[in-house]
């Protein structure tokens, strides 16, 4: 089953954002102060492989960066990439939405327990926990990306694509919130449109929306990371696209995979509630599948997880189209970030966790 995002293969002649863009300044990410702890030469072979040919199932390799106990200790791109080289997300965004909602919940002007504002219909389950949960209900379909049939091309690039948080909102109820899960790009674009309409509510302009928010993410996320290079996508209604869309380098990906490996704080400071990593972390009615972020579980676990029960079942992960991955590895202090361009399909992916196991296996325990 294809779940990670809907497949691009039409983006170009539809005008879509385009894989990397230029520019923008490095992220301040430490360099090690001491040889890195670790099997490197496993690593660095196995980046070889996925970048030689040898493993072509893995499709081309554009950065593997690692980070251990808050230290760069592995660092590669491939050709035209580099580590001020923004990548785009696809459904990684997703996580950062999760992050986004955290970070207003901390604020105070959100509560993820009440209904939707854009959606009333009078359930009072159908709210921001059920998004992020991706355990909404609601009528939707990916359909395993067919342009002709997945409402993701429709909301992207079809007649949703002025408002995507309207066409979604606008969908029925297909289960009852909280008792079904479905993957769902249309659930985070309206889990960020609720945010928005929290945040801002008197704005109504798209620019002035798309501005607002935009600085918003940055003095609340991306700016106290540190993630310099870091950019939101909104949609013609100035709504941030928070199922597909941000531009970061990897070194900025790793930043936002410490962020949640420390715990929601940064240098003392708190930028997520307390609690809020444990919620994405935490599996509902999906064992591979928390808030915003894909669970490893045990091998017996289907559909089966990344690594498939064979790395560290504290691992969880930001997962994008076309292999996009950012790895959290508490129990190793570990972030491990890949941006690539593969096949989309089950055996790309099957073939992407086997690759990434011994990789993480490679370093002790923090």
């Amino acid at each position: 089953m294809k779940r990670r995002d809907f497949a691009i293969g039409l983006s170009a002649a539809v005008g879509a954002a385009p894989l990397i863009a230029r520019g923008g300044p490095a992220s301040r990410l430490d360099w090690p102060t001491a040889a890195p702890r670790g099997d490197i030469a496993t690593v660095q072979t196995a980046w070889t492989r996925a970048t030689s040919g040898a493993l072509p199932v893995l499709g081309r390799g554009d950065a593997l960066v690692i980070i251990q106990n808050g230290k760069l200790v592995f660092e590669r791109y491939g050709a035209d990439h580099g580590p001020t080289t923004r990548h785009i997300s696809w459904s990684m965004a997703k996580s950062i939405t999760q992050a986004v909602v955290g970070a207003a919940v901390l604020q105070g002007k959100v509560d993820i327990e009440a209904p939707l504002k854009l959606v009333p219909r009078g359930d009072p389950k159908l709210n921001l926990r059920s998004l992020l949960n991706l355990t909404d209900g609601m009528a939707w379909d990916e359909a395993d990306y067919d342009p002709a049939k997945s409402d993701a091309t429709r909301m992207l690039y079809g007649q949703g694509r002025f408002d995507g948080a309207a066409y979604t909102a606008a969908k029925g109820q297909a289960f009852p919130p909280g008792t079904h899960w479905r993957y769902s790009t249309g659930a985070f674009q309206l889990a960020a449109a609720e945010v928005q309409a929290h945040l801002f509510p008197n704005l109504t302009a798209p620019d002035a929306r798309r501005a607002a928010m935009a600085a918003w993410m940055y003095a609340r996320l991306f700016g106290p990371l540190g993630m310099t290079t870091a950019v939101p996508e909104f949609d013609a209604a100035g709504t941030f696209v928070g199922g597909s869309w941000v531009y970061a380098s990897a070194r900025d990906y790793a930043l936002f995979g410490e962020l949640y490996r420390l715990d929601g704080v940064w240098k003392g400071r708190r930028i997520l509630p307390k609690g809020w990593v444990k919620f994405a972390r935490t599996p509902t009615v999906e064992p591979t599948y928390g808030a915003g972020f894909w669970l490893e579980a045990p091998a017996s676990a289907r559909p089966p997880s990344l690594m498939a029960g064979a790395g560290p079942l504290d691992a969880y992960s930001a997962q994008g189209h076309d292999g996009q991955i950012i790895l959290i590895v508490p129990s190793k202090a570990l972030v491990v970030v890949r941006l690539a361009l593969m096949d989309d399909g089950d055996a790309a992916w099957k073939a992407l966790g086997e690759w990434l196991t011994p990789v993480v296996k490679a370093f002790p325990d923090g």
